[in-house]
């Protein structure tokens, strides 16, 4: 289970059609996954808009507040939340838990857009990236690069 630390009203985009993740923006998304696992990890990615497609510019790292944090995600709102579009972000790190939302995560994750990155070794193994329609999650690519000419799309386990 993951719960995003903004509540509120989710804003649709239906601009938005892939994320773009830097190098150095994922390397800290891992040493952030690595250094809490064997515990679920996240926090935001804070982006930047370039035509349709969302642009990782930072990584905010929260803290698991959760009571079982090796099965569930659970964070505090911080005033180091990026201001939208910005992109809710939590690892699963259970070989049993699938690498996409699951239930809980549908019900619970309040942003408009949330990254699953399936870690069970604490490596991440997978990138998978949902926006929230009017009823319900569709998954979109998510791509690495610094630049649109070299973007190259992530591993994504089903």
């Amino acid at each position: 289970m993951a719960t995003s630390a903004i509540f509120g009203t989710v804003g649709l985009s239906n601009r938005t059609k892939a994320l773009t993740i830097p190098d150095d923006v994922r390397d800290a998304i891992a040493a952030h996954i690595a250094a809490r696992h064997p515990n679920e990890a996240g926090g935001y990615l804070a982006c930047t808009r370039r035509g349709d497609r969302l642009y990782a510019t930072d990584h905010v790292p929260l803290e698991n507040v959760s009571p079982r944090p090796r099965r569930r995600f659970v964070a505090t709102a911080t005033e180091e939340v990026p201001p939208e579009p910005r992109v809710f972000y939590h690892s699963h790190t259970s070989a049993s838990t699938p690498s996409g939302l699951t239930g809980t995560d549908r019900r619970n994750i309040r942003d408009r857009f949330a990254l699953v990155v399936f870690a069970p070794h604490g490596d991440p193994y997978s990138y998978r990236l949902f926006r929230l329609g009017v009823f319900h999650w569709r998954e979109l690519p998510v791509t690495s690069g610094e630049s649109p000419e070299e973007t190259a799309r992530l591993p994504r386990l089903v």
